[in-house]
């Protein structure tokens, strides 16, 4: 069974770490490249491109509405998933609109997480 490959862009290394952490013990995903912020990201995914990208949408040097914008123009086939701690309608609305397949708070369950991925990556697009 093909693995689902998966990046990480978020300024804070101990939240990737317990992202790539979960990665780890699930048999159907592979963490392929863990990134500090979006300009980070755009180098790393030319090297292998994934089909998931778990994105913050606050960081430095270049955001993850801005980032997802990008990657949505250059890569259309990559699903991005906004991982935020707001959950203001405007910011929702502003992720939607950089092109993000859905948006999860930070404080999701480990499941809601998988599950995310696992139905954004078996749906047509």
């Amino acid at each position: 069974m093909e693995k689902i490959k998966i990046a990480i862009a978020d300024d804070y290394k101990v939240f990737r770490d317990g992202l790539a952490a979960i990665l780890a013990i699930t048999p159907d995903m592979e963490l392929i490249c863990e990134a500090e912020n979006g300009i980070t990201l755009l180098e790393n995914i030319k090297k292998e491109l994934p089909d998931i990208i778990l994105m913050d949408y606050k960081m430095p040097e270049m955001d993850g509405a801005e980032a997802t914008r990008q990657i949505k123009t250059t890569y259309p086939s990559v699903r991005v998933i906004i991982l935020s701690m707001y959950q203001d309608e405007l910011f929702t609305r502003r992720f939607m609109e950089s092109g993000a397949d859905a948006v999860l708070l930070k404080d999701a369950d480990q499941a809601d997480i998988l599950a995310t991925i696992r139905r954004l990556c078996f749906t047509a697009g």
